[in-house]
């Protein structure tokens, strides 16, 4: 088979992928809900929040249900498609056509979803429920398949475990820019008084469109059909087609898998209500404004890029288990700064809250990187491992059962507990009312009312609730996660697999070795994180970088170079030079090439022109090319890093 991924920055490009999409279904589960029915604000105008004003489109008591429904049939439909996909015999391969095919669906029905098309009148509440949730119901569809296929073809395009757990990586570094802009940077486009744009959430989807064609990036990259000749093709390696029943009972009879899948549905359940109902828990819950918002957000996003490089580390050292374990714990103490950071605890201290909620951020940006990719890395290894063992390839099914799973869960935490709390208002004294918006009036004034109160101390239930919802759900997903093996390796892969059929010859997976650190560093990767963490990440990147170049160079100066490039100006210059000069030797005797002269100039003209950036971008990244180099010459075998152990004579060519 004709190697798809066989460049680093395709790698990249590939992960980058489904980034339009994500964003947009991001935003949709951000400002969807509140758009439609804005009860959540507690009578504060929504600004660009809403479609409407405060007008509420839809039936706040039938809506939910109908989307709940919607999202249980949607998760139904993913497992018919994966089998397709799985099983799909075509000139083109088996994983393009459907996306080919659910692209247009996905993009129309996305911007339909925004489209109150019986208007926005009273009247018109009962046939918007309708529509939106039938449009809501083809953009899930669509978007799954997209998202099943390319899932799906993880097994295939890339060659080892370490090529999967890289290209997840980028997806989770894509996911993140995702969640940046949305919970970050959106708010301050919609607010009038920030921006200058003051647009409705629903225009300002329309201008996020074109960011949809990112998902046809895999009908380029994807090596597969008649003319790559795998594994669609009529050839001597033709992989058995598995029926839908028995692919369906594979995928739930595996433990290592059914382990995980608990472990991901507490996880979600709370990520999702989070993410659903934090617009409200911001604007209605601590009063905050499109600023205030941007400051707190940030704290939690902008570290991920960080969070994301430690939690690999922490991995290699303690494993799956354990790294996601301390995810979760996090994750739960950072919620809880929701609460305690809201009017209802702090009243008016506006000093308190910007403290707490900021601490509460940087503790979940711990949890959030490991949120993106987890779930994309755990079925694509077992469905490699099963592949290679059982000359089989149904790994669309493990991300179909993965997503209805989490679909059901998903619309219960959104749907069927917050949409619902949000109609419920209480106030200090312990009375609770039901109320619902009426016309232009908010829900929150019309609670006030009916409880006889100026508003000033009437609070949302659901608002309120959200944190301690979420903390127990990722608790529970805590304590479950003592079911799941220290780390999903290859060889507990092939384990697990051979007791649910001792006829399976796992020999090559006990035998292989242990995988070898990583040396290389991706270049695009690490200016990237440095940027978007605010330059946290690129004093972590020097600091590696430094002390793999005390490696080469056999040298015991390390602590007080890398704190004399980063913090002193014009320091790196000399610190480059000399650093270059040694490096000559060990490239000379490698029979490597390197021009000194030239890396050491570069190095002079940027560390003059930039002496005011925390680092000397241009010419670091320059170093650790050269470092990546030696690497990959001294140590050929060192881009496997954990690579996959070959498959015995009666298995599978691998992908």
């Amino acid at each position: 088979m004709v190697q798809s991924l066989n460049k680093k920055w395709k790698e990249v490009v590939f992960a980058a992928s489904g980034f339009g999409p994500n964003l947009l279904m991001v935003l949709m589960g951000a400002y969807y809900s509140d758009a439609l029915n804005p009860a959540g604000f507690n009578g504060e105008n929504p600004l660009g929040q809403t479609i409407v004003g405060n007008i509420c489109l839809v039936l706040p008591a039938i809506f939910p249900i109908l989307l709940i429904l919607g999202k249980i049939f949607d998760g139904i439909i993913d497992i018919p498609f994966a089998s397709i996909t799985d099983n799909l015999n075509t000139r083109w391969g088996r994983r393009r056509p459907p996306i080919a095919i659910a692209f247009i669906p996905m993009v129309a029905s996305f911007a339909l979803c925004w489209v109150p098309v019986f208007g926005i009148e009273e009247s018109g509440q009962l046939g918007n429920s309708i529509w939106f949730t039938v449009m809501s119901l083809i953009f899930f569809a669509s978007y799954t398949m997209c998202l099943i296929c390319f899932y799906g073809s993880l097994s295939n395009v890339c060659t080892s475990t370490a090529q999967r757990i890289r290209v997840s990586a980028f997806k989770s570094f894509f996911d993140t820019i995702s969640y940046v802009l949305v919970y970050a940077l959106v708010p301050l486009f919609l607010e009038k008084v920030y921006l200058g744009l003051g647009w409705g959430i629903d225009k300002f989807v329309f201008m996020l469109l074109p960011l949809m064609l990112t998902m046809i990036i895999p009908l380029f990259m994807i090596k597969e059909g008649k003319k790559y000749g795998y594994p669609e093709n009529s050839g001597e390696e033709v992989q058995e087609k598995i029926s839908l029943g028995r692919s369906l009972g594979t995928t739930f009879k595996n433990k290592l898998f059914r382990s995980w899948l608990v472990v991901d549905c507490c996880a979600f359940f709370g990520l999702q209500m989070f993410l659903v109902s934090m617009n409200t828990l911001l604007r209605g819950g601590m009063g905050f404004s499109g600023w205030e918002i941007t400051l707190c957000n940030s704290f939690a996003f902008a570290p991920v890029p960080v969070m994301l490089y430690l939690f690999q580390k922490l991995k290699a050292k303690k494993g799956i288990r354990f790294t996601y374990q301390t995810c979760l714990l996090a994750f739960s103490v950072a919620i809880l700064a929701f609460f305690f950071s809201s009017k209802l605890m702090c009243g008016n201290n506006k000093i308190m809250q910007y403290i707490i909620s900021c601490a509460g951020g940087v503790a979940a940006s711990w949890a959030i990187g490991s949120f993106f990719m987890m779930p994309m890395v755990i079925p694509s290894q077992i469905s490699s491992v099963e592949e290679r063992l059982t000359k089989k390839n149904h790994s669309s099914m493990y991300f179909a059962a993965q997503a209805f799973c989490t679909s059901v869960i998903g619309a219960i935490a959104s749907y069927g507990v917050y949409d619902v709390l949000k109609n419920i208002f209480f106030t200090r004294s312990g009375a609770f009312v039901w109320a619902e918006a009426e016309g232009a009036t908010s829900a929150f004034d019309v609670a006030a009312r009916m409880l006889n109160d100026s508003g000033s101390e009437v609070f949302n239930l659901g608002i309120t609730l959200v944190p301690f919802i979420v903390t127990l759900a990722c608790v529970i997903g805590f304590i479950v996660a003592f079911k799941m093996p220290k780390d999903f390796s290859p060889k507990e892969v092939a384990r697990e697999l051979k007791k649910m059929d001792p006829s399976l010859d796992i020999t090559s997976f006990e035998n292989a070795p242990e995988p070898k650190p990583e040396k290389q560093e991706i270049l695009f990767v690490q200016i990237a994180l440095s940027i978007l963490s605010g330059f946290i990440f690129g004093f972590i990147w020097v600091g590696l970088m430094f002390r793999k170049l005390k490696t080469i160079l056999q040298s015991k100066k390390n602590a007080l170079t890398y704190i004399l490039a980063c913090f002193v100006p014009f320091a790196a210059i000399f610190i480059l030079a000399s650093r270059y000069k040694a490096l000559k030797v060990k490239f000379d005797e490698a029979g490597l090439d390197i021009n000194v002269k030239s890396r050491t100039i570069v190095a002079i003209i940027f560390g003059i022109l930039l002496p005011l950036l925390p680092l000397n971008i241009v010419s670091l990244s320059l170093l650790q090319r050269d470092i990546n180099k030696y690497f990959h010459a001294t140590d050929p075998d060192e881009e496997e890093v954990i690579a996959d152990s070959p498959a015995p004579e009666n298995a599978a060519t691998p992908a």
